[in-house]
């Protein structure tokens, strides 16, 4: 497992995006002062959602969700340091594999001890981005049978067009309960 020195990722816990929200807000009319109504209808209009997504994640992944109230394991394996926030905020576990991400292959030691951490603790679901490498994440598969899940970082334009910030945070919601068993 990483620690977490610094993980820009803080647009997937929504609550700190609400948060980026309301500066961002603050900034634009500051800047544009004829728009301040506009930018205050939309910023309000789109944290009312976010609040939204926000409780939907409590009512899932949340001290008193769903997933937590029938007892089922919180570690998640993913193939990036991204979800420090988000996990902090729901009480997940992250283990991070090295080396799925562009920069490069992992190594097989890295490889191997992931296996061997996804045997020990049971894991049923590998955690990957939308555009990962399918090869480290196949040889894990072929060792372990490990289910693939995709979350969402939004770090890239998604591949289906429609997708947007709220669509692509409540798959993720789909996918980690459903990779946790939920």
């Amino acid at each position: 497992e990483e620690s977490y020195d610094y993980d820009p990722h803080s647009w997937l816990d929504p609550v700190s995006f609400n948060e980026q929200l309301k500066l961002v807000q603050e900034k634009l009319t500051m800047a544009f002062p004829d728009g301040a109504v506009a930018f205050a209808e939309n910023a309000d209009a789109y944290s009312i959602e976010l609040t939204e997504l926000h409780d939907r994640f409590e009512q899932v992944l949340g001290n008193q969700g769903t997933c937590v109230t029938a007892g089922l394991q919180r570690v998640i394996v993913a193939n990036h340091n991204a979800y420090s926030y988000i996990s902090v905020r729901y009480n997940l576990d992250i283990l991070t594999i090295h080396g799925l991400d562009p920069e490069g292959e992992p190594s097989p030691a890295e490889v191997a001890e992931v296996i061997e951490h996804i045997k020990e603790e049971g894991i049923t679901t590998l955690f990957v981005e939308e555009y990962t490498d399918q090869t480290a994440v196949q040889s894990i598969v072929e060792e372990t049978g490990v289910e693939v899940q995709v979350l969402y970082t939004m770090e890239m334009r998604p591949s289906d067009s429609s997708d947007d910030y709220l669509s692509m945070m409540n798959k993720n919601i789909e996918n980690i309960s459903s990779g946790i068993g939920c």
